[in-house]
């Protein structure tokens, strides 16, 4: 056999090639506006999840990905993060405080959150679907 260039050989005769396997866990938070935790719940899983997931070939020069794979574990706990509530204003000819219902705000004070069972009531509650200005019209 005949053995050329044998004093001179190429860069990569002697390497050996590892498959290492690597493991990875993903999550994410969604901040979803809904009713409530079920319809926030329902949103994510109709909507949300991971679309794809792009490996890097060659980050260390010689490596290629050669198998991926990816799974739905499970949802995590759902909680509230923020409500929409109306701006506490002040009246500017009264000088009085007022919630104003036409410019609301997003908070995660807690303590003006409404309660849900009074959520409830209030919805159930046919005066709260009638216009405080109707008499004007």
């Amino acid at each position: 056999m005949i053995e050329h260039m044998k004093d001179k050989p190429h860069k990569d005769i002697g390497k050996q090639k590892f498959r290492v396997k690597t493991y990875y866990t993903a999550w994410v938070e969604y901040d979803v506006e809904a009713k409530d935790k079920d319809e926030a719940m329902d949103k994510v899983i109709e909507h949300g999840g991971i679309e794809k997931i792009e490996w890097q070939d060659g980050c260390l020069g010689d490596a290629e990905v050669y198998a991926q794979d990816w799974n739905f574990v499970e949802h995590g706990d759902t909680e509230k993060v923020a409500e929409c509530v109306p701006y506490e204003d002040t009246d500017i000819d009264t000088g009085e405080e007022m919630l104003n219902y036409e410019d609301p705000e997003w908070t995660t004070d807690e303590f003006r959150w409404k309660k849900e069972d009074e959520l409830i009531k209030q919805q159930q509650d046919p005066r709260h679907n009638q216009s405080a200005f109707k008499g004007l019209a």
